[in-house]
């Protein structure tokens, strides 16, 4: 986090060379906080998803999958994040390389599971 925080204030820095270095650390400040919340959100989703597949019955189908699994989950999530269409999440996941049981699980949980 160290890191990152110097970078975000770096370029702050570099956009703006005028700013007050009180201004550019709130802003990395901001910054990192704001990764800190997305960080979260995306091991919620996954959390949330590995119990749905456990409540289902499917944990175990898929036990060979999970890091390509974990990581397809995450990309939705930042879908979600950033306000993407139903259509596109659908898109995005009959997209992905994983099996056709895997990609119904993912559209039962991401898409039936909020209405």
């Amino acid at each position: 986090m160290g890191k990152l925080l110097l970078r975000i204030y770096s370029t702050v820095k570099a956009h703006y060379p005028g700013v007050p270095d009180e201004v550019a650390a709130q802003h990395a400040a901001q910054g990192i906080y704001k990764y800190a919340l997305a960080l979260g959100y995306y091991e919620g989703r996954w959390r949330a998803f590995t119990a749905y597949l456990r409540t289902s019955g499917e944990i175990g189908v898929f036990r060979h999958i999970m890091g390509p699994l974990r990581s397809a989950v995450v990309k939705i999530a930042k879908m979600e994040l950033s306000g993407a269409s139903d259509t596109e999440i659908s898109n995005t996941i009959d997209g992905l390389g994983l099996p056709d049981e895997a990609k119904r699980a993912l559209k039962k949980f991401f898409l039936e599971g909020r209405a």
